[in-house]
């Protein structure tokens, strides 16, 4: 059974310092599925071996030799939400990170940081699901709409699920059934 994290360096690693993290996410049963770097830091998705070692993948990580210690290297199982945000209206970001980070925030955010004309922010989808954290930004747009919202980390079946049916208004959303329950009906239209 394949399991999924994420990993976020505290720096932004270049292409050498990323392949010698990928060798050491290997050898601890972890494979990078992607990488994606800000101003400021850098996320992987992880696919992780069933029968992996999460604390050993964290020692790992910590403890791997580049020219210096891998920057701040935080695991986290089930992967962090990471979304990096634009608007149309630059300015309006802050009204969005006063939602995100901002007193009444939701309990699920971890970290919000500016990344030149974005933000980026970083949540626990257990705890905040991804349909809130759109709602709340595009609540915050919603005078000046436009904007465009980039996953860092691939999000899992799970999360995709739970979007869907909190966007769709469907609760108990199957995710092995997205694709399915909603393109059936919507070729059985177009078919006519």
């Amino acid at each position: 059974m394949k399991r999924y994290a994420s990993v976020r360096f505290g720096d932004a690693l270049d292409r050498q310092e990323c392949e010698s993290a990928t060798r050491a996410l290997r050898s601890a049963g972890a494979t990078a599925t992607s990488w994606k770097t800000t101003a400021t830091r850098t996320y992987a998705g992880l696919e992780v071996d069933g029968a992996a070692d999460f604390k050993r993948l964290g020692d790992r990580l910590t403890g791997a030799r580049l020219d210096e210690w891998l920057p701040n290297a935080r695991l986290d199982v089930p992967p962090l939400g990471v979304l990096r945000v634009r608007a149309v209206h630059a300015h309006l970001l802050a009204r969005v990170s006063d939602a995100l980070v901002g007193a009444g925030r939701p309990s699920g955010i971890i970290d919000l940081v500016s990344d030149g004309d974005a933000v980026v922010v970083e949540f626990e989808t257990q705890r905040t699901p991804l349909h809130l954290v759109i709602a709340l930004i595009d609540g915050e747009l919603a005078t000046a709409p436009g904007r465009t919202i980039e996953p860092l980390v691939p999000f899992d079946d799970a999360t995709l699920a739970a979007f869907a049916g909190g966007m769709l208004a469907i609760a108990d959303l199957d995710a092995s059934r997205i694709i399915e329950t909603h393109t059936e009906a919507l070729l059985a239209r177009t078919a006519l």
